[in-house]
């Protein structure tokens, strides 16, 4: 338990920012996400329509919802996203065997085809970065942020 808990949390001092840790987690997001866009937009794709399809290949075939929720993005957002997916050829939707009112989805061979491309973008912009750290500092790395991820509350 931190004994000092106050000064990890934003405040009136000017650098506080500096100890909070979601200020960093949103700095290295924000830079991230502007790197990943401006990648991948040779593939036509936005970073939207690159969470759904690299979810969509992870879950293998899965509801919008369990989509949307892995993506980290609204629902209406991943639907209207899938829909676009689904003119470009890259998923296809379906109702569900167990409960037709849900709609899944999965990736068509095309989209496959890009989940490749994009993660061999994903490999050349990313590899210099991390080569900075060593296998233990980034299975530690990754090991803190899940931590945080599963005590933040759902919405």
């Amino acid at each position: 338990m931190l004994k000092n808990l106050e000064q990890f949390l934003p405040n009136n001092e000017p650098n506080s920012l500096q100890n909070y840790p979601f200020f960093w987690v949103s700095q290295v997001n924000g830079k991230y996400i502007q790197l990943i866009e401006k990648s991948i937009k040779k593939l036509g794709i936005d970073n939207t329509r690159r969470k759904i399809i690299l979810s969509t290949h992870a879950l293998g075939q899965a509801s919008i919802t369990e989509v949307a929720n892995l993506s980290t993005l609204k629902l209406t957002t991943a639907t209207k996203a899938v829909y676009r997916l689904v003119e470009d050829g890259i998923v296809e939707v379906f109702s569900s065997e167990q409960d037709e009112r849900i709609s899944m989805v999965k990736l068509t061979d095309k989209g496959l085809s890009l989940v490749e491309k994009i993660n061999q973008i994903s490999q050349v912009t990313l590899s210099g970065i991390l080569n900075a750290f060593d296998d233990d500092e980034l299975k530690q790395f990754n090991a803190q942020l899940k931590k945080m991820f599963d005590l933040l509350p759902s919405s």
